[in-house]
């Protein structure tokens, strides 16, 4: 329920990525910035942020675009594009295996209508401007969160059938909220969502936008952590890793040509196990580039529901 939301004249603001007015009173905002996800708008989240943490989201994104090997980066992603395809042909293979335990027939129905949407939100990030070293360094937040975020909220809605306590996102429309306490730069709200569930946040303004607290405290010590992890990475260490990376594409690609090629039930949950390999070994991998290199840092991202 935790939602950024924005104040102010933003109508005439360039940089928020779109026309939409937001409220300045904090409970409106938020209640406006609900009903714009629960319609798909995921640009709202990028005009809700501060334009500081705009600039830091676009120069953290930049900055591990130039530190990625290009060749690594760009096969990875390819892979997992791969993997959407290959999953979506072999469809039928992956719902009936029993490898791991055989899944109740109501979970398998579940998966199988939201499948569209499970491919169609693997396939959004693997066409995106992330997908590409290139992407990455010129990476524009205004752009991806009005594109690929709004993408990927479309697909959301039929991951909540997969959860009988998920909310989905249609019920954003239907989020009241009230101010308990609104000041010049501080707010605490009480959100409550349409199955009832009350949750109570407070949030601070930044630059304009009320964001909420524990992010707007955390937020530069969140980037300066990331760009310190980012820029401690050598070339002498992405050469290192390199080569043990491309082994472990190169295995997964492989097992995928098998798993694509399976014909039958059987064939197919031969194959899968034959991915178990590979995996393991690039477990390991991280668990050997740990030891005192740094690690790629989690992108910072508003909060929502």
């Amino acid at each position: 329920m935790l939602i950024l939301s924005a104040c102010g004249d933003q109508g005439s603001d360039s940089s928020s990525g779109g026309s939409l007015e937001i409220p300045d009173e904090p409970a409106a905002a938020v209640e406006t910035i609900a009903k714009e996800l629960a319609a798909g708008n995921g640009g709202v989240l990028w005009q809700a942020m501060p334009a500081t943490y705009q600039t830091d989201v676009n120069a953290i994104a930049q900055l591990a675009g130039s530190k990625v090997d290009a060749e690594v980066y760009d096969q990875s992603f390819g892979l997992l594009g791969r993997i959407a395809d290959v999953a979506d042909k072999q469809k039928e293979f992956i719902l009936n295996t029993e490898l791991g335990g055989a899944q109740p027939e109501e979970q398998i129905a579940k998966i199988e209508a939201a499948w569209p949407s499970i491919i169609g939100f693997v396939r959004t990030i693997t066409d995106s401007p992330i997908a590409t070293s290139s992407g990455l360094q010129s990476f524009d937040g205004q752009a991806f969160f009005s594109g690929t975020v709004s993408e990927l909220l479309g697909h959301s809605e039929a991951f909540s059938s997969l959860n009988d306590e998920a909310m989905s996102l249609s019920s954003l429309r239907d989020v009241s909220v009230k101010a308990l306490e609104s000041g010049e730069n501080a707010a605490t709200l009480e959100m409550t969502a349409p199955d009832g569930t009350v949750e109570t946040e407070e949030f601070t303004k930044v630059d304009g936008r009320w964001v909420p607290t524990d992010m707007a405290v955390g937020w530069q010590e969140t980037i300066a952590g990331a760009r310190g992890q980012l820029e401690a990475i050598t070339p002498e260490q992405i050469a290192q890793q390199k080569p043990q990376v491309m082994q472990v594409v190169n295995m997964l690609d492989g097992v995928l040509t098998q798993i694509e090629a399976a014909e039958t039930q059987e064939q197919f949950d031969q194959a899968l196990q034959g991915a178990m390999m590979p995996l393991m070994g690039l477990m390991m991998m991280q668990q050997n580039m740990g030891g005192g290199q740094p690690s790629a840092p989690a992108m910072p991202m508003p909060t929502q529901p």
